[in-house]
């Protein structure tokens, strides 16, 4: 029996990767990147806790963190990593935006994955919302940044 984690596994491993890639993000897994020599422009998958082997819930985060001020703030001493985390809010200075504040309505958007769930069909949804949502206003940022 094939679970909710697996169907989403597979539905990113053969559908959201490569669709994201042609839209000029590098990465895979649960993180992808634009690359930009001077912002960092993040997208990430992040899953609700509680999940089970028949259901679980996640949804998209995305970031774009100027890499100048991200180093300024290792040099004074924050305990950061090498690079930005999508899924997680570092301050004002670092915009971040869950997918469904991009969406229409503006409310937060959670896609739920059961056993039963299409592959093919859940990374079409996904990768529709990166495209339209997600892409755009990583975008929009750099002319922010």
């Amino acid at each position: 029996m094939t679970t909710a984690q697996e169907v989403l596994s597979g539905a990113i491993r053969t559908g959201v990767s490569p669709e994201l890639r042609k839209l000029g993000f590098t990465g895979s897994g649960q993180v992808f990147e634009l690359v930009n020599p001077d912002v960092w422009l993040l997208l990430g998958i992040q899953k609700a806790t509680g999940g089970s082997a028949s259901q679980l819930r996640f949804t998209l985060n995305v970031a774009a963190v100027p890499k100048g001020k991200w180093q300024e703030m290792i040099d004074a001493g924050a305990k950061y990593p090498a690079r930005p985390s999508p899924n997680k809010v570092y301050g004002k200075w670092a915009w971040w935006a869950r997918i469904g504040e991009l969406m229409p309505g503006g409310q937060d958007f959670w896609w739920t994955v059961t056993d039963e769930t299409v592959p093919d069909e859940l990374a079409r949804k996904v990768v529709s919302a990166c495209a339209n949502y997600a892409l755009p206003a990583l975008q929009e940022q750099l002319q922010v940044n």
